[in-house]
């Protein structure tokens, strides 16, 4: 339990740093480029990133999760890994040019030619990150990933203002692939990885096959929005939508995505040794709902104040939006649970069957809703998500022997603990009622929310209360620590003191 409290914290850590460059990044960069801009960069980027599905069929999960791991499996994925990206990059080279008169842009050409460069880099570090995460080694991972991305925020910055537009962002990819690369080599000097081996390749493809089908539906699913608003609507349309995710996916980022890594290798590690998943997986959720539902209801009463504060009020339009997307989230919480449970014991046959069932059915619904704009596109949300949902849970179900019962018993808590938190912000916003809530009434009402977080948690006994427990108790060393004089100082001090004070004053 305490090497994954520290591995929670290393990554807690990792993200939360992680987060606050990108929101730095992202207040200042929403400033400096229009809407249209940054649809440019997005609909690029949804291009790479469905291409970038192909590299999955040598996922690095295939490095975590084998339970006899040997060097060859290590330098059979990277070398599957690097075949594949090289025909990706190839790939991308080669089409760029149609790529972007398809969409009227000839700025996407060197945009898609230059990441493409960049993926190629990126690939070196991945095998050694996958063998840090399965080591728990998640100190150094944390170290790779902020160097990653204090470059990419400083080349963006430095290229934004420099009148670069939107291809700051493919400049920053290069640069940061370059840096963590170089970074993790220094870590890990295991140059043997790198090392070509074909005799292995079934393995990798084997598992790879299936999690590469896996994550190629999910990237369409995900990018289709991009490519359909950037080609039929606008730019600035695409540009909008992004935002609206990104700010309604927060607190994803926040709370729930920095311990997905620490999770999967947890779960990984307790079905090799033949344990149980069922608690571990009730626990997980109990205590991510603690803290992603009542953000999320915060979100939707303070959308208004968050936009301004991030991206300034000429993204204000997308307001109603995020509210909209925000409510839709709450039924997402399980997700990433529940792939990693079924990575964990080996079902990445169920796992894609999932994705078979939800992605298709998702974009059918996606594409529906288009031709009643961004609205509809996000209004669609409200299907898709619970859908996607239940048959996630009803796949996991098959793998742990869990009812719906002690489903339900593990949420109430965490249900009540939401609406405790979300008591001060909708008394601000009912008090501010009919003007917005300005950013002032905005930093009252997080203020509020956080106390009635703490005394719901309190009140329902709510699992988490464990976790403050230790908090505390770490708060409390610190601070006698800082009351008692260090016997190390104690030491130099005498002498020195002996040696310059005068008689009188000793």
């Amino acid at each position: 339990m305490n090497s994954v409290r520290r591995a929670l914290i290393y990554t807690t850590a990792d993200r939360y740093f992680g987060l606050a460059v990108n929101f730095g990044l992202t207040m200042v960069v929403s400033r400096l480029l229009t809407p249209s801009e940054i649809g440019i960069s997005v609909t690029g980027s949804a291009v790479v990133g469905l291409a970038l599905s192909l590299r999955e069929f040598s996922s690095t999960a295939f490095i975590v999760q084998r339970p006899n791991l040997s060097k060859e499996d290590v330098r059979a994925a990277f070398t599957v890994m690097l075949s594949l990206t090289s025909l990706i990059s190839a790939g991308l080279l080669l089409f760029a040019p149609l790529i972007a008169h398809v969409y009227g842009e000839d700025g996407l050409g060197p945009y898609l030619r230059l990441i493409s460069a960049a993926l190629v880099i990126e690939v070196v570090a991945a095998p050694i990150l996958a063998l840090m995460r399965r080591e728990m080694a998640f100190g150094q991972v944390a170290l790779v990933n902020i160097a990653i991305a204090v470059s990419s925020a400083v080349t963006v910055l430095t290229l934004t203002s420099l009148g670069f537009s939107y291809m700051s962002f493919a400049m920053a990819w290069f640069v940061s692939a370059s840096f963590g690369s170089i970074l993790a080599l220094l870590l890990r000097r295991e140059f043997w990885i790198f090392k070509p081996l074909f005799s292995n390749w079934r393995g990798v493809i084997a598992f790879g096959y299936y999690n590469g089908l896996i994550v190629m539906l999910a990237r369409m699913y995900d990018q289709i929005p991009y490519l359909v608003l950037g080609r039929f609507l606008s730019f600035n349309a695409a540009g909008l939508f992004n935002r609206t995710l990104t700010v309604a996916q927060l607190p994803d980022k926040i709370f729930l995505a920095s311990s997905i890594s620490v999770v999967f290798s947890g779960f990984s590690s307790e079905a090799r040794k033949g344990g149980d998943l069922k608690n571990h997986y009730l626990t997980a959720l109990t205590y991510t709902t603690a803290v992603h539902w009542p953000a999320l209801g915060v979100l939707a009463i303070l959308a208004h104040p968050v936009v301004t504060f991030l991206y300034g009020d000429q993204w204000l339009e997308i307001v109603p939006l995020v509210r909209i997307a925000a409510i839709a989230a709450f039924f997402s919480f399980s997700y990433a649970l529940n792939y990693c449970v079924l990575l964990a014991v080996g079902a990445i046959r169920d796992a894609f069957l999932r994705s078979l069932v939800i992605w298709p059915v998702c974009a059918v619904l996606l594409l529906l809703a288009a031709p009643f704009g961004l609205r509809g596109m996000v209004l669609s949300l409200l299907l898709t998500v619970p859908f996607q949902a239940l048959v996630s849970l009803f796949f996991v179900r098959r793998h742990i022997s869990m009812t719906w019962t002690e489903f339900v018993f593990a949420l109430w808590k965490s249900a009540a603990v939401t609406i405790g938190s979300a008591i001060g912000p909708a008394a601000v916003a009912l008090a501010c009622y009919p003007a917005q809530i300005h950013l002032a009434a905005a930093a009252v009402a997080a203020v509020l929310s956080g106390l009635g977080w703490v005394l719901a948690i309190w009140l329902v006994k709510h699992p988490a209360m464990h976790e403050l427990d230790h908090v505390a108790e770490w708060l409390a060393r610190m601070l006698r620590r800082g009351r008692q004089p260090r016997p190390d100082l104690l030491a130099i001090a005498e002498p020195v003191q002996a040696a310059v004070l005068p008689s009188e004053v000793k």
